[in-house]
């Protein structure tokens, strides 16, 4: 088959077994300390290079995936939310930037796992069992597997969405006309996720496939379950706590990040009509890639000056942190009290000193 051609067990075996701690410590290695002022990374030309390979990726599949979730946001149902978004302006509300990534930056990695779903459909190609083959295009895809990385793409500009709303209690946003405007981002955040899982879920009935429908689900409910994991403050952030490794953060990641992709690139498989052997692979592929994404975003903060210019905030249990932390211990007391002492609003900027004191 030209998927055993072109992706071997092998390298599947050989990706999933180096990814684990070498690849990441590999990564985060390259990082510059917390205290470097000094760290640059050339944003401009690393975004070129990922945007020309999507663009390629795209002529491969014979669709502009990075807009997928766009085209349902832009419905005649969900225009007179994103007419509200207007009143968001100034407050700072997080569905504003998700907005906007959405819309001015569609070829990054926010909206690109439909287009892995379809290439990996595209290299897998169909066994004589499929249903669809008549259904596949010049592409060497089918109609179902171009409506399931659709799917993919929605469920998780839903979850971007959702993981936007704020806490806006009276003690955490004492200015009340600031708290109804934060109130109403966060009605336009919860009616905007639902939507666009709701019509996730329509297609997923349309593909009338049963493992698909469990595999998708699996995944949804992995986003929900990687919530409770953790300490979080009482504005949501996630909170360091002794004993961080690598582990603990895999764990949290698989079900945050890989699991949706995970699950997609084992139902288009299941799609095209492959034994559960290679469905196994091909979600330890996504998962794999998944993770990768993972850590890419949260080494950002620490290596992309341009885009996180100092005092920006980062995750406080990213990896970078947790290798950090993992030899100094002391420190995660320090800074559990300098988020418990500054409720409005958490220093990141001091927090790196606090990282890179000694």
């Amino acid at each position: 088959m030209l998927f055993r051609k072109l992706i071997p067990p092998c390298c599947f075996r050989h990706l999933i077994c180096n990814f684990k701690a070498n690849f990441v410590r590999t990564l985060v290695s390259e990082v510059p300390t917390c205290t470097s002022t000094s760290a640059t990374w050339s944003a401009s030309s690393k975004t070129h290079d990922w945007n020309r390979a999507v663009l390629d990726g795209e002529k491969l599949v014979g669709h502009p995936t990075t807009f997928f979730s766009l085209r349902c946001l832009l419905s005649e149902e969900f225009t007179s939310v994103a007419m509200n978004l207007r009143r968001l302006v100034g407050t700072d509300h997080p569905i504003l930037k998700t907005a906007k990534r959405l819309v001015y930056h569609g070829r990054t990695n926010m909206q690109t796992r439909g287009l892995v779903v379809l290439l990996l459909s595209k290299a897998a190609g169909h066994t004589s069992s499929c249903t669809d083959i008549n259904s596949v295009g010049e592409a060497g895809v089918t109609t179902r597997q171009q409506t399931l990385a659709e799917i993919t793409e929605m469920i998780h500009t839903a979850h971007l969405i959702h993981k936007g709303i704020l806490n806006i209690s009276p003690t955490v946003v004492p200015d009340e006309n600031s708290r109804e405007d934060l109130q109403l981002g966060n009605k336009i955040s919860i009616l905007s996720g639902d939507y666009l899982l709701a019509n996730a879920c329509k297609g997923l009935a349309d593909l009338r496939n049963c493992k698909v429908v469990d595999l998708i689900s699996k995944a949804i409910a992995d986003f929900m379950q990687a919530e409770f994991l953790g300490e979080y403050d009482r504005n949501g952030n996630p909170l360091p706590v002794k004993g961080m490794n690598l582990s603990t953060w895999e764990e949290k990641s698989v079900l945050n990040a890989g699991s949706l992709l995970a699950n997609s690139c084992k139902s288009t498989l299941e799609l095209a009509g492959f034994d559960e052997e290679l469905q196994a692979k091909a979600f330890k592929f996504g998962e794999n890639v998944g993770l990768a994404w993972q850590v890419y975003s949260e080494l950002l903060p620490f290596v992309d000056s341009l885009s996180y210019p100092a005092g920006s905030k980062f995750d406080l249990t990213s990896i970078p942190v947790i290798f950090h932390l993992e030899k100094n211990q002391s420190k995660v007391e320090s800074l559990r009290q300098e988020i418990n002492d500054n409720v409005s609003g958490f220093d990141y900027k001091r927090s790196l000193k606090v990282l890179g004191s000694p």
